[in-house]
């Protein structure tokens, strides 16, 4: 399972700018036109967007520090251009229980840049976003909106998906993606409570801008863990197995999930991505 380590781990605590905002009280300048439930703005650099209150209690938004690519034979984990994080903190993850030192413990939202006009050896020094930015258009620029295969993810890990499931285009202020159930992992392993993601991968409009928003979630079901007693046996049924799960986490009413999948799909649509003001 994939944990926050190597150069990732310090690109992770590598923030030059931080912003934090305590979540408005209901009624306060948050609140909805009916005062049942408040929803949290989060202004910082050229990055907006807006959070339902049961989310989080408040967030935190920085700016990371690139990590280049040293060698072009590396293995670019971790890997990454100057970007923006936003970390809902106090949140609903809390009550998930999940490792701390996973890379999918916490609800968070990257802006990576897809190109830097002031930076020649960008798509050398950060190939993973390249890669994502074009393997991502093609999917996004098929007809009629369907969505086949793999899909990119950043920031990059040495994981695959090992499923896709309630997957969709998605539409933000100014830009698309796409939102879908995934679990991350190294080798073939049970769809548990503990590393189950709602994730959105998009671009802004103008390609300048690749979103990449991964939420930890629980679902209705699932095993807390990916434990199983006879390891070899599971793998030998592993494609049939995937099936099921995928089928089954379709099916599953959305009120079964932890949050709400409504809540954050709200989330992302709130989104919006400004133009390039000076170096990001």
């Amino acid at each position: 399972m994939k944990r926050l380590s190597g150069p990732w781990r310090r690109a992770a605590l590598g923030g030059i700018t931080l912003c934090m905002l305590l979540a408005a009280p209901p009624g306060g300048p948050g609140a909805d036109a009916q005062g049942k439930k408040h929803r949290n703005s989060v202004s910082y650099r050229n990055v907006t967007l807006e959070f339902d209150g049961a989310l989080s209690k408040e967030y935190l938004a920085e700016t990371v520090g690139a990590v280049p690519l040293e060698n072009a034979g590396d293995k670019p984990d971790g890997v990454a251009p100057q970007h923006i994080v936003i970390t809902l903190r106090d949140s609903y993850a809390s009550g998930l229980r999940r490792d701390p030192s996973s890379a999918y413990a916490l609800p968070q939202v990257f802006v990576f840049p897809a190109s830097d006009p002031a930076d020649p050896a960008f798509d050398r020094e950060f190939p993973t976003v390249r890669r994502a930015v074009n393997e991502l258009k093609k999917l996004l620029g098929r007809r009629g909106g369907s969505v086949m295969g793999s899909i990119p993810f950043l920031p990059w890990g040495d994981e695959r998906q090992l499923l896709i499931a309630r997957k969709r285009p998605v539409r933000f202020r100014n830009g698309r993606g796409i939102l879908f159930l995934t679990q991350y992992d190294q080798e073939e392993s049970p769809i548990n409570n503990s590393f189950l993601v709602y994730t959105f991968q998009g671009l802004t409009d103008d390609n300048a801008w690749y979103v990449s928003a991964v939420f930890p979630v629980s679902a209705q079901g699932l095993p807390a863990t990916g434990e199983v007693e006879n390891r070899q046996a599971f793998r030998s049924g592993y494609g049939r197995y995937i099936r099921t799960m995928t089928e089954k986490l379709n099916r599953l009413p959305v009120k079964r999930f932890t949050p709400g999948l409504l809540l954050l799909e709200g989330m992302i649509r709130s989104l919006k991505v400004g133009p390039r003001t000076g170096r990001q």
